[in-house]
């Protein structure tokens, strides 16, 4: 009986260390999306603050408070991993809040806020690093990675539209040749996600739909010097965002 007991309790043993195990690599691939998806929010924080600084009104006022409420879950999720995430990130979003409404006519705004950017991208760099965020399975680094590319896409463009509107400060050729690049790198990465995913009908549809929008949106963001649609961009973008959620 004693014999019996010890070997059910070595079992026990053996699937709750298994089980912790397993629970604590979990732990670390959430993180390693995680903080993919932080770094893309950080983007979305300068698409949705442009769009504010043409658009003026309460919606979008609400669409950037609720991206940095995300950002503000995001970051907290590190504190073990970089205290300097949160101070960088803290710095970034108080700024966004602060000048969306006081910026016009600010001239330096952008290259204030730019400053604050790549701090705080320099932080999660490095947490990347920490949480092996490029030993990811392959289905979700592509879609983290896709989400990245699309807020990274819609940033950019929604500066070159500010600055054409006249919004804020300036934008040029840094942007232009990002968008270019980042057009190919989002098409191949959803080209991946299509291999990724030929077993799983709903999911495929999702990617479809995604291929369907990009087909729009490319057009638009590719014609960045002939013409500005910044609604059309993020209401695009705003779609594909969800289909990826979606994935």
């Amino acid at each position: 009986m004693k014999r019996l007991i010890s070997k059910v309790v070595i079992i026990f043993s053996f699937f709750t260390l298994c089980s912790a195990a397993t629970a604590a690599e979990q732990e670390d691939v959430n993180l390693a999306k995680e903080i993919i998806l932080l770094e893309a929010n950080s983007y979305r924080v300068v698409t949705e603050f442009n769009v504010y600084g043409i658009q003026k009104d309460k919606k979008s006022e609400q669409r950037l408070f609720d991206v940095l409420a995300i950002g503000d879950e995001l970051s907290a999720l590190f504190i073990e991993q970089s205290s300097e995430l949160d101070v960088s990130w803290s710095k970034y979003r108080s700024f966004a809040w602060t000048k969306h409404k006081r910026a016009d006519g600010d001239t330096y705004v952008f290259n204030d806020m730019r400053i604050l950017h790549k701090e705080l991208l320099t932080a999660i760099e490095s947490v990347k690093k920490q949480v092996n965020s490029d030993l990811l399975p392959a289905k979700d680094l592509y879609r983290v990675n896709s989400v990245l590319l699309i807020e990274q896409l819609a940033s950019e463009y929604l500066e070159l539209s500010a600055a054409t509107f006249g919004t804020f400060g300036f934008a040029g050729s840094e942007q232009a040749i990002k968008i270019e690049v980042r057009s190919k790198d989002f098409e191949r990465t959803i080209e991946e996600l299509k291999k990724q995913y030929t077993d799983d009908a709903a999911k495929t549809r999702s990617i479809n739909k995604i291929a369907l929008r990009w087909k729009f949106i490319k057009t638009t963001l590719l014609a960045y010097n002939e013409r500005s649609a910044p609604f059309a961009v993020a209401r695009t973008v705003g779609y594909i965002r969800k289909q990826l959620a979606a994935i």
